[in-house]
């Protein structure tokens, strides 16, 4: 609510200046996770202006952060229509472009359109790469690893989400590659290689306890505990799932 009030107090004090599209599309961004209608109106207002002023920079940056919203709000067919459109405005810049792609991916992936969800994802993590922005790289690398994996493309899948890890090295990031190492673990775990499964649980465990995140460290105790339960090794399962008890107390 009080990100709110700024946003409105911003805009009436400056909603008659040349930058009103900007805080326009600034303000509903900043909001539309806990006002997604508040936001689509802002978004929606610096649509109209930008195309009535024929500036097609902005008008395709506002149907993008269009499409954003409306994925959240699981309108997916909506929101992917709408990225697809800011990009038929021509405009080269390349993070509105790379913005689009990566929307239009996780739409196609939500719909289970798998292989248009990878080419998406291609697309923007090729942008990514060319602007050196690590934190997309990473988020895209993944989320590629991931479509692989509702494929069975296991190899793909590992091979996109050890490029993430790469990134998140570089960057000095442990929850990352904790992460990383979880999404390599489920992988193996569905395709019954539990001895695997469980070596990559244990790497993120062990980042857990040396980030001494509690909530990450029960996660990580459950998912071990759960590899030993399917492995029919009881005893130990059950120590783990004690300890991710105790330890979310």
């Amino acid at each position: 609510m009080k990100n709110l009030f700024m946003v409105l107090f911003l805009f009436t004090a400056i909603g008659h200046s040349q930058n009103r599209l900007k805080v326009l599309n600034d303000s509903a961004m900043a909001i539309y996770k806990e006002n997604p209608q508040k936001a689509i109106q802002l978004l929606e207002d610096a649509l109209d202006i930008s195309l009535k002023e024929k500036n097609k920079f902005e008008s395709a940056l506002s149907k993008n952060n269009l499409g954003i919203v409306y994925r959240d709000l699981g309108e997916l067919e909506k929101a992917k229509q709408l990225s697809e459109e800011s990009l038929e405005f021509g405009v080269l810049d390349e993070y509105i472009m790379a913005s689009a792609y990566n929307n239009i991916g996780a739409c196609n992936r939500k719909l289970g359109l798998y292989e248009e969800a990878i080419d998406s994802y291609l697309k923007a993590l090729a942008i990514y790469e060319s602007k050196g922005d690590l934190d997309k790289q990473a988020t895209v690398n993944n989320n590629i690893g991931m479509v692989y994996s509702y494929l069975s493309l296991n190899d793909k899948a590992i091979e996109y989400h050890l490029k993430a890890k790469n990134v998140f090295e570089q960057q000095d990031n442990k929850k990352g590659i904790s992460e990383v190492y979880n999404n390599i673990a489920i992988i193996y775990a569905n395709d019954g290689n539990l001895e695997n499964a469980l070596d990559y649980f244990k790497y993120s465990l062990d980042i857990e306890k040396e980030l001494k995140d509690q909530k990450g460290i029960a996660e990580s105790l459950n998912n071990v505990g759960a590899v030993y339960y399917y492995m029919q090794e009881i005893d130990s399962a059950l120590v783990y799932f004690k300890s991710s008890a105790d330890t979310e107390r």
